[in-house]
């Protein structure tokens, strides 16, 4: 009698030996574990070697600003890199290289580490070299092959009412280099409470707007993917300037 039992229990042990397995060897974030500073000059965030200098936009940027760039600065805010790999795990960039992320700031850089999938995006600036990249939105009824020229900016657009969350995502080249520029619009819920980061300078970004709330606050919320809109091309163009300055060096 107990070994019939044992058969037919068997297949359910094999599965549930397989999902746990599959739970401890969940893929873990990757970081590119650079130093960042910011340049009083250029009022923006960049890297030791200065491989890269990106800005923020025109805004205050505070002089407690959290920068998440290795996992020893993620492990002070408890929770941080769980919250890190959920929100690229949306964004289908889950093998992506983290550079930084600044959550005060509402941003996260990533560097693609393998071709993104030909995912149809909400929208498509381009040419980016231009002085003002025109924006066409996309339309269920439209079709193409969804490949990314280096001329173009594919915008990718995520909201999750549950988690107070709202990702804008944007695909474009830093000079050579393919990165996704993440806005991440996160109002307080508990994770975010655990991982205690200091936001007593920008309440707005953890309390004022509750994303939850996303259609009543519509014009508050339309303001600020708009001005993320400018914050990429100019640093598309800040990654051109970066690229012509390797190759005068290299002269």
């Amino acid at each position: 009698m107990k070994h019939k039992r044992f058969i037919q229990w068997y297949p359910v042990m094999i599965a549930v030996v397989i999902l746990l397995a599959g739970c401890a060897t969940r893929k873990e974030i990757v970081f590119a574990n650079r130093e960042w500073q910011i340049s009083d000059f250029y009022g923006q965030i960049i890297d030791q070697d200065s491989t890269y200098r990106m800005t923020f936009g025109n805004v205050l940027i505070p002089d407690s600003l959290v920068i998440i760039s290795c996992a020893e600065s993620a492990s002070k805010y408890p929770g941080m890199e769980r919250f890190i790999a959920d929100i690229l795990h949306t964004a289908h960039l889950d093998s992506a290289e983290i550079l930084f992320y600044a959550p005060q700031m509402q941003t996260m850089f990533v560097r693609l580490k393998t071709p993104f999938p030909p995912l149809k995006p909400s929208s498509i600036s381009s040419p980016m070299h231009d002085e003002n990249p025109f924006t066409s939105w996309i339309h269920e009824e439209d079709i193409e092959d969804w490949t990314r020229d280096s001329t173009e900016m594919y915008t990718y657009s995520f909201y999750n009412k549950r988690k107070r969350q709202l990702l804008i995502v944007d695909h474009y080249d830093y000079g050579d280099i393919p990165v996704a520029q993440i806005t991440v619009f996160q109002t307080k819920n508990k994770t975010t409470e655990r991982m205690n980061v200091r936001d007593t300078w920008r309440t707005s970004y953890f309390g004022l707007h509750n994303m939850k709330e996303f259609m009543r606050d519509i014009e508050f919320w339309s303001n600020n993917v708009e001005f993320r809109r400018a914050h990429a091309f100019a640093n598309y163009k800040i990654g051109q300037e970066q690229k012509l300055g390797k190759k005068w060096n290299a002269y």
